[in-house]
């Protein structure tokens, strides 16, 4: 071993430990480099509304948006999921935008209301680039493992 490490870890303890941590470190770069990456998402939390007959989902990634979530699921008055729409399908399968910055409301503006389809027809720029349906219930959140 050489000296700079011992002189940095004079215990054999500590010596044993920095190297499981070195090992541990190695082996998180490796699998985070790893080509075959999930497509749901590795952090936070994945919300799936329903508006009338139809359903849509948000990646929850704070833990703000997560207990917002939660307290909408449950009896918390604030059940509006308010974000801005962004192209792209993300986690919102079967869709070509998906919300970001999510908050929940217990009122907003009607411009943003209304269906997952017609925010589809009209696209991102659907209430001035943001999505708040009065009537979304939270029917499920999948926690990332």
């Amino acid at each position: 071993m050489s000296r700079p490490f011992r002189a940095l870890f004079p215990s054999l303890r500590f010596r044993a430990l920095a190297a499981v941590a070195l090992l541990t470190m190695a082996t998180a770069i490796n699998t985070a480099c790893d080509d075959k990456s999930p497509t749901a998402p590795s952090e936070g939390a994945l919300a799936t509304f329903r508006v009338g007959n139809e359903t849509f989902r948000i990646h929850l990634t704070t833990d703000e948006q997560i207990r917002g979530a939660e307290l909408a699921l449950g009896t918390g008055p604030a059940k509006i999921p308010n974000g801005r729409l962004v192209a792209g399908e993300d986690v919102n399968s079967g869709y070509t935008w998906h919300v970001v910055d999510v908050t929940f409301a217990e009122a907003t503006i009607e411009l943003c209301d209304g269906l997952p389809s017609e925010v589809q027809r009209a696209g991102v720029n659907f209430g001035g680039g943001r999505y708040c349906p009065w009537s979304a219930r939270v029917v499920s959140i999948d926690y990332a493992k």
